[in-house]
C-alpha cells in the first residue's frame, strides 16, 4: 500500500501537470486569434516579429534568475507568481487594441514562463526519487502536450461561439485553479540550505550531461518552432498542398497529442536505454518526420509526418528534461542549486524556441521552406551522431 509520503508526491506531480497544462493552454489559445489580428492590422514586419518573439525574449532572460530566486525563496512563490502572470496576461489580452499593447502582454506571459518553469521542474526533481524521475517528468509532459494540442482549436471555437472574452476567461480560470491547487496541496521538502559565495559547482561528468541535454533540446525544440513559423497557411502549405488553416491546425494538434501519448511508453524504454539514447532516438524520429515533410504531396503524408515529429519531440523532451533534473539531483547538497540548473535548461530551451525560427525564416526566404526542412533533418542527424558517440564514452 502506498505510504502517505508517496501519495503526497504523486499529488504534487499531478498538480504540476495541471499547472503546466494551464500555462500552455493560455499561450496557445491565443495563437490563432493573435495571428489573425496581426495580419488584419497591417502591422510592420519588425513590430509583428516583436509581438511573437516578446514571449521568448523575456522568458529566456528570466529563467536563470527565476531558478536562482526559487533556490533561495522556495519553489511555491515562483510557481504561483508565474501562474498569476499568465492569468494577468490572459485578462489583459481582450482589452488590448494596439500593436504595442500586444507586445507588452506577450512580455508578461514570457515573464510568467521565466518564473514558472525552472521552479516547477526543480520541485519535481525534489519530490521524486532518482529512479522515478522519468515518471514524474512524463506525467508533467502529458499535461504540457495536451495543453499545446487543445489550446489552438479551443481558442478558435470559443471565440466563434462566445466572443472575444470567453477564450481568455477560460485561461484565467485554469490559471487560478492551478494557483489554488498549489497553495492547498503542494508542500516543499525542507532541505534547502543557503551558502554564501557558492555558485553552481557541478562535477565534470554532470556538467557534460547538462551540456548534452541543453544541446539536444536547443535543436529539438527548434523542430516545433519551425513548424509554427514555416508550416503555416501563408508559407509552405498553400504553395505545395493548398491546405486550409483548419487542416494545418489539426495536423499540428495531432503532433502535440502524440507527444503526450508516448510519454508513458518512452519512460519505460528510457529505464532500459538511458536518457541520452532516448534523446538521440528522438532526434532521429524528428529527422524522419522532416524527411517526410520534404517529399510530402498528400495529407496522408503530413499525418505520418506529425506522428514522427510528435513521437520525436516526446522522446527529446522526456529524455533531456529527465537528464537535466537528475543533474539537479536530490538531497540537500544538490537541491540547493536545482532551480539554477533547471533555469539553465529552460534558458537554452527558449533560446532555441525563439532563435531558430528567426534564422530558419530568413534562410527559407533564400532557399525555400522545403529545402530548409531537408537541411534541418540532416542537422538533426549530425547532432544525433554526436550525442550517440558521447553516450558510448
Amino acid at each position: 500500500m502506498p505510504s502517505d509520503l508517496d501519495q503526497t508526491r504523486a499529488k504534487i506531480v499531478i498538480i504540476a501537470a495541471i499547472s503546466v497544462f494551464s500555462t500552455q493552454f493560455g499561450v496557445t489559445v491565443i495563437a490563432p486569434l493573435l495571428g489573425t489580428w496581426v495580419e488584419a492590422s497591417g502591422t510592420p514586419f519588425i513590430v509583428a516579429a516583436l509581438i511573437f518573439s516578446a514571449f521568448t525574449i523575456v522568458s529566456t532572460l528570466l529563467n536563470i534568475p527565476g531558478g536562482i530566486i526559487s533556490d533561495k525563496l522556495g519553489r511555491k512563490p515562483l510557481i504561483i507568481a508565474g501562474l498569476l502572470l499568465y492569468a494577468v496576461a490572459s485578462a489583459l489580452f481582450p482589452l488590448s487594441t494596439e500593436q504595442y499593447h500586444w507586445i507588452c502582454v506577450r512580455a508578461v506571459q514570457g515573464a510568467g514562463a521565466g518564473l514558472f518553469f525552472p521552479a516547477i521542474t526543480a520541485l519535481l526533481s525534489e519530490v521524486s526519487s532518482y529512479e522515478e524521475r522519468g515518471h514524474a517528468m512524463g506525467v508533467y509532459n502529458i499535461g504540457l502536450g495536451i495543453g499545446l494540442a487543445v489550446g489552438p482549436a479551443s481558442g478558435g471555437i470559443l471565440f466563434d461561439r462566445y466572443g472575444i472574452f470567453m477564450p481568455f476567461l477560460v485561461c484565467v480560470a485554469f490559471a487560478f485553479l492551478s494557483v489554488v491547487l498549489v497553495l492547498l496541496f503542494v508542500q516543499e521538502p525542507k532541505l534547502r540550505i543557503e551558502r554564501k559565495g557558492v555558485g553552481l559547482l557541478l562535477p565534470e561528468r554532470e556538467r557534460r550531461r547538462l551540456t548534452l541535454a541543453c544541446s539536444v533540446i536547443f535543436f529539438g525544440i527548434g523542430v516545433a518552432a519551425i513548424m509554427g513559423a514555416l508550416f503555416s497557411p501563408f508559407a509552405f502549405a498553400p504553395e505545395n498542398l493548398r491546405l486550409s488553416a483548419g487542416i494545418i491546425g489539426i495536423i499540428l494538434s495531432l503532433m502535440f497529442m502524440v507527444f503526450a501519448l508516448v510519454q508513458a511508453g518512452f519512460n519505460r524504454l528510457m529505464k532500459r536505454i538511458g536518457e541520452l539514447i532516448l534523446s538521440a532516438a528522438g532526434l532521429f524520429l524528428c529527422a524522419c518526420g522532416l524527411f517526410v515533410l520534404y517529399v510530402a504531396t498528400s495529407i496522408f503524408e503530413l499525418v505520418i509526418m506529425s506522428l514522427f515529429l510528435g513521437a520525436g519531440l516526446g522522446a527529446i523532451s522526456l529524455g533531456t528534461l529527465t537528464l537535466a533534473s537528475k543533474v539537479a539531483g536530490e538531497g540537500e547538497e544538490e537541491q540547493e542549486w536545482s532551480g539554477k540548473v533547471m533555469g539553465i535548461y529552460y534558458t537554452v530551451f527558449y533560446a532555441g524556441l525563439g532563435g531558430i525560427p528567426l534564422v530558419c525564416g530568413a534562410l527559407s526566404e533564400v532557399f525555400g521552406a522545403r529545402l530548409l526542412f531537408l537541411a534541418y533533418a540532416v542537422l538533426l542527424l549530425v547532432v544525433m551522431g554526436v550525442v550517440w558517440r558521447v553516450s558510448r564514452d
